[in-house]
């Protein structure tokens, strides 16, 4: 069996969880206050810039063949360093892609994290990355460092898009209905920002082309490796994949329907 078959059969209800949270929903449906979207968005933001080392550690881990291979059969490592490129230059147009939509429906990059249960001063927080925010950091220069296989690495990059694509792909399902009286968004909580730029970019089928192509990669590479790393292998992809699942689920708002 393929890996990416066996881990997104080893934790259903938590990947649905994670995939389907009532946050997805309110913005498939317009129903996402600019406010909210702000404080989420300058997280997902932060999120973003830490990916960016996670992936240059990942290239550091790259071994290319000192002799030149068949270009029409690359080495694992070579697929890997063009999957890696791919991924860096992906993260660069959405940071300018965040940037772009702040601006033009009036959000803020730099909203302080919510507290929840907080009030009155204590309600406030200097702009910074959120516990949740912090842990996904934390858990990809941990999934990219020196004792950490390369594996490992390619495995939780692949888990957070699959389930990014996943949680993007429920939102847009409501996306098709109503969307007001003018039918742009202009009339959604958040001007539009959600359901005509961010759900289309994150559900698109170039999206999930990439996630797909980062799959194949992977899949092929555990072929060959997880037998030559150790019977505790597979173990260790599991643990990594329910880390990602686990913070997937908290890292959207809590909302009121």
């Amino acid at each position: 069996m393929k890996l990416t078959t066996h881990l997104l059969a080893a934790t259903p209800s938590a990947l649905q969880r994670a995939t389907t949270h009532p946050f997805l929903e309110l913005a498939g449906a317009g129903r996402i206050p600019k406010p909210l979207l702000s404080q989420w968005l300058s997280q997902d933001r932060l999120y973003a810039q830490s990916y960016v080392r996670f992936i240059g550690a990942l290239l550091a881990k790259i071994q290319l063949p000192r002799t030149p291979s068949d270009p029409s059969n690359p080495s694992a490592h070579e697929r890997i360093l063009t999957v890696l490129i791919d991924a860096v230059t992906n993260i660069q147009t959405e940071l300018g892609f965040f940037e772009s939509s702040a601006r033009e429906f009036g959000l803020d990059l730099n909203a302080p994290p919510a507290v929840e249960g907080a009030a009155g001063e204590e309600a406030g927080m200097a702009f910074g990355a959120a516990p949740i925010t912090q842990s996904y950091i934390d858990m990809f220069m941990s999934a990219s460092s020196p004792g950490t296989s390369l594996l490992e690495g390619l495995l939780v990059l692949w888990a957070t898009e699959v389930c990014y694509l996943r949680a993007w792909r429920f939102a847009a399902s409501g996306r098709e209905e109503s969307m007001g009286a003018k039918g742009d968004g202009s009339e959604d909580a958040d001007g539009g920002a959600l359901r005509t730029r961010f759900i289309p970019n994150w559900s698109s089928p170039e999206f999930e082309a990439f996630v797909d192509k980062i799959g194949k990669v992977l899949d092929e590479f555990a072929a060959e490796e997880l037998e030559k790393l150790g019977e505790d292998a597979l173990a260790k992809c599991e643990r990594w994949w329910g880390q990602v699942v686990w913070l997937e689920e908290r890292f959207w708002p809590n909302v009121k329907e």
